[in-house]
């Protein structure tokens, strides 16, 4: 694409009201993100590898996770996503986040725990820092460089969630596409960033009356979930378009084609356009 129009493209991808939008009362996300249709090819190689066969077969893998054909049937219609798709689809999120990164893109610097952090965190039978004390010095991060901490969260293995740390607006965010309450889940992290603090910069943290906790609602006009098995898929979007800096406009009438969007993203090994 010539310079001057991939700048005009960028100049209208941003929100006219972007610095207003940050001081509202609005989920993180300032652009609009329209994900493209799949090319015809690209339908028939995601019908190609949707195909009945041997659940066991190792079709792909991320990160040393391989990807089955029995975990990429969940990304069937009517399907419950596993743990396998949406901590590799994990991946590729933290792939594209650290690529955008590096170019100096205008997104937010985000880290994106695995589905399996808070429940380390908080359900080993009771929160336990000391279970995920190491997990940020593994990853080589310092959270409080980041702009956006986000956090999977599977709810008793019956619903997904998400969690938000969001340093940049001070803010713990909770996102449910059931719109339900966070039960709590926002103290944990209220907790947890408060116990990181105090492990990794040696001096106590102060979340005073600039922190807020908000559960988001349908009146805060985020993507609402109408069937019983989408959560995975609204969680997982959810969270790529927070990697995006991207406004949550998509819809149920969306998943179909962002199942199929992810089967063949997975099998690239990266997000499409």
């Amino acid at each position: 694409m010539p310079e001057a129009a991939a700048a005009a493209a960028e100049q209208e991808f941003f929100e006219p009201d972007a610095d207003d939008v940050l001081d509202e009362n609005f989920p993180p996300g300032r652009r609009r993100f329209e994900p493209r249709q799949l090319t015809e090819a690209e339908e028939a190689a995601v019908s190609e590898i949707l195909q009945p066969g041997n659940p066991a077969e190792k079709l792909f893998e991320i990160n040393n996770t391989p990807i089955t054909r029995k975990d990429i049937a969940t990304l069937k219609p009517l399907e419950w996503l596993n743990d396998e798709v949406i901590n590799c689809f994990v991946e590729l999120l933290r792939q594209h986040a650290s690529e955008a990164e590096q170019a100096g893109e205008p997104l937010p610097k985000v880290h994106i725990f695995s589905s399996l952090f808070y429940t380390k965190l908080a359900e080993s039978p009771e929160y336990t820092y000391g279970n995920v004390r190491r997990w940020t010095k593994r990853a080589k991060v310092d959270l409080f460089s980041r702009d956006l901490v986000i956090v999977p969260i599977n709810q008793g293995n019956s619903h997904w969630t998400l969690g938000l740390i969001n340093l940049r607006q001070k803010r713990f965010e909770f996102i449910d596409s059931m719109h339900g309450s966070d039960g709590g889940r926002l103290a944990v992290l209220r907790r947890y960033l408060k116990d990181e603090h105090q492990d990794k910069k040696g001096a106590p943290l102060d979340l005073g009356e600039d922190w807020v906790d908000i559960s988001y609602t349908a009146a805060d006009g985020t993507p609402r979930q109408t069937n019983g098995f989408d959560c995975g898929m609204f969680m997982s979007r959810t969270a790529e378009y927070l990697v995006r800096d991207a406004v949550l406009d998509f819809t149920q009438a969306d998943m179909p084609n962002l199942r199929r969007r992810m089967v063949f993203e997975l099998s690239q090994k990266a997000l499409t356009d």
